[in-house]
């Protein structure tokens, strides 16, 4: 029970942070974020290494915001997504993939009254969390080869980063719902 409360506080947390359109607030939260990051011993390198990945995306983000709001709701913006990206982080570094998978099973109990079967729902979630580093590693995989075939890799590539990837999941999806029937964890 208490995953799934830490789980609707950060789900409540995040959504909250949007709601709040004062700058001394959201100071306050942020104060609050680095305190968090201090009393779970998490790394801060790390951490904003990590924030390096994502930085394009919040400043397109703000930029965007200031073309077609304003400056200071711009900056709101980016100081918003940058406060869920540390809340994220935090909850990602406190919970592991498994427990993220039977928080939502439970919370998807109600479910059970439609006959829905809510172990193949943690068992999707598990299976769904556990192919993104698989995903990644292929993109990666396909855009180093047509790099080394001297292709340029721009929009129009797109589909031919997209179909392997799509054959192979599909492929491995195959292959995961074979072994769960052996298994015989779904029928």
């Amino acid at each position: 029970m208490k995953k799934v409360i830490k789980f609707i506080i950060f789900i409540i947390f995040t959504i909250l942070i949007f709601i709040i359109k004062d700058l001394k607030i959201l100071a306050i939260i942020f104060l609050l974020n680095i305190i968090l990051i201090e009393i779970m011993k998490i790394n801060i390198n790390e951490m904003l290494y990590k924030l390096k990945k994502y930085l394009p995306f919040i400043i397109f983000t703000i930029i965007i915001n200031i073309i077609f709001d304003s400056f200071y709701g711009g900056i709101l913006i980016g100081i918003k997504i940058y406060i869920c990206y540390n809340a994220t982080y935090i909850y990602s570094k406190t919970v592991t993939l498994t427990e993220i998978s039977e928080t939502i099973q439970i919370i998807c109990y109600p479910l059970k009254i439609f006959k829905i079967n809510i172990k193949d729902i943690g068992i999707m979630i598990s299976v769904a969390i556990c192919m993104i580093p698989i995903l990644k590693n292929e993109i990666s995989i396909v855009i180093y080869s047509l790099k080394a075939k001297g292709k340029k890799i721009n929009m129009k590539s797109i589909v031919i980063i997209i179909k392997p990837i799509l054959i192979s999941t599909l492929k491995r999806t195959n292959e995961i719902e074979k072994t769960l029937i052996a298994k015989a964890y779904i029928s």
